[in-house]
């Protein structure tokens, strides 16, 4: 699916807009999600594709795209090559960023719900309408939880804190530094946005599952995330 005119027009102005995509393992499905991108009017140079040290043709895939790699020897986590796709990104001078999965389970169809908000919030989550059926029921109930647990400690709701799809204005690090590295990285940004005062919007998307592996580790990255909030309550 391709966007209207309109909506290709919106994202051709956006010259300082790019994405970031975190990927591991995902030769099989990634191919799509830049191809849709690239047709969408994104500018190759502002694809930033973050190989966080993939076994399979990851790589090989994006290169091939013509797409600059940003490449780790071995698998650091998310988190940490979500960090270095946004250092590469506020080098590169861009201002506004897209992160994407690279799973396959983001519709770029759905990113103008993000970019006409882009002036309003400096921070745009995507909220997966899912239930019970849809999403894996581990990942559901892991995700309602860490999404109530942020919304406490920062003081703002904050539907579905796990959902990787994301408009995030490079400001924001401006003021405020991630320091975890794995799957909890992306709950971290939203409460350090949240407590440094910027604005954060959501928009609906919808979640496409498949039959791709997921590399969250619900007990290790369970306990990871219980961490970081106990640190958070003391700060």
């Amino acid at each position: 699916m391709t966007l209207s005119n309109s909506e290709v027009k919106l994202c051709m102005d956006l010259k300082k807009t790019g994405v970031v995509i975190p990927a591991y393992n995902a030769g099989k499905t990634i191919c799509l999600l830049l191809e849709e991108l690239i047709d969408n009017g994104f500018d190759k140079e502002n694809i930033i594709v973050v190989d966080d040290g993939s076994r399979d043709e990851t790589n090989k895939v994006a290169t091939g795209l013509g797409l600059h790699v940003v490449s780790h020897k071995k698998n650091l986590g998310k988190g940490a090559a979500l960090k270095h796709g946004l250092d590469f990104a506020i080098i590169k001078g861009l201002k506004y960023i897209v992160t994407l999965d690279a799973d396959g389970q983001h519709r770029v169809s759905e990113m103008n719900r993000f970019l006409q908000f882009k002036n309003h919030y400096d921070l745009i989550i995507g909220t997966r309408r899912v239930n019970l059926t849809q999403m894996p029921p581990l990942r559901y109930m892991v995700n309602r939880t860490t999404s109530l647990v942020i919304s406490l400690l920062s003081k703002k709701y904050v539907p579905d804190v796990q959902s990787g799809y994301r408009l995030i204005d490079l400001k924001i690090f401006e003021k405020i530094k991630l320091v975890t590295n794995n799957f909890q990285t992306e709950s971290e940004l939203v409460f350090r946005t949240a407590r440094n005062g910027f604005n954060i919007g959501f928009v609906p998307i919808t979640a496409l599952y498949n039959s791709e592996k997921s590399y969250i580790s619900p007990i290790i990255d369970t306990l990871r995330f219980i961490g970081m909030a106990v640190r958070f309550l003391w700060r």
